[in-house]
């Protein structure tokens, strides 16, 4: 019982150990997955894929570091991919992961069956379209039969017009009288006191 564990066990214990705090930022698998799979170890590679700020993409870009994927930044500020693979404490992850998606996947799969229309489903909204389009059409053919007898009604007026203005009338004036006799008497009145004074005041 007291004898010590291989090397490479202690190894794995440590690694699983570690997996909690490499699951603090929840971008941190994809950010190491990326550095592997592309072999470049950049801060701005990382904010423009995982589509983050500067400062996280930095943080993400130490925890990899302290985690062995990528060496320290050299005086230039240059890393290089120490890795070729994920260490084991972010491969359980993706297991992890790829577990979750299939459940989440499962789940929309099932939902998506309850919420098949049934017949009597299908019956309702396409009866409930049917009275829709009725009255939808309704509106419209009594907008146009409107549109119609005012055009109806246009028409008369004009060839009102044109008896007036065959026996001799003004029609701009009889247009001008019609126009003031849908105003206010008091109104007319006044704006015609108005129209005098400023007549008189121009010598008119």
């Amino acid at each position: 019982m007291g004898e010590k564990m291989p090397k490479d066990i202690d190894d794995l214990g440590a690694d699983l150990a570690g997996a909690d705090d490499i699951a603090v930022d929840p971008l941190m698998l994809q950010a190491a997955q990326h550095v592997v799979k592309t072999r470049k170890a950049s801060t701005s590679g990382l904010q423009s894929v995982l589509r983050v700020g500067y400062n996280r993409a930095a943080r993400l870009m130490e925890a990899l570091e302290a985690e062995g994927i990528v060496t320290p930044a050299d005086h230039v500020g240059h890393r290089e991919v120490a890795v070729d693979a994920l260490p084991f404490s972010l491969a359980v992850l993706v297991d992890t992961q790829e577990a979750a998606d299939a459940v989440v996947a499962s789940v929309n799969s099932s939902a998506k069956g309850r919420m098949k229309e049934s017949p009597e489903d299908v019956e309702v909204r396409d009866r409930t379209y049917r009275v829709a389009a009725g009255e939808l059409r309704g509106f419209i053919e009594r907008f146009e039969k409107l549109a119609q007898e005012k055009a109806e009604i246009t028409d008369q007026q004009a060839a009102v017009m044109a008896e007036a203005k065959g026996r001799g009338y003004d029609t701009k004036v009889l247009r001008r009288i019609i126009a003031l006799r849908k105003r206010d008497a008091n109104d007319v009145a006044e704006e015609e006191a108005v129209m005098a004074l400023y007549r008189e005041a121009l010598g008119m």
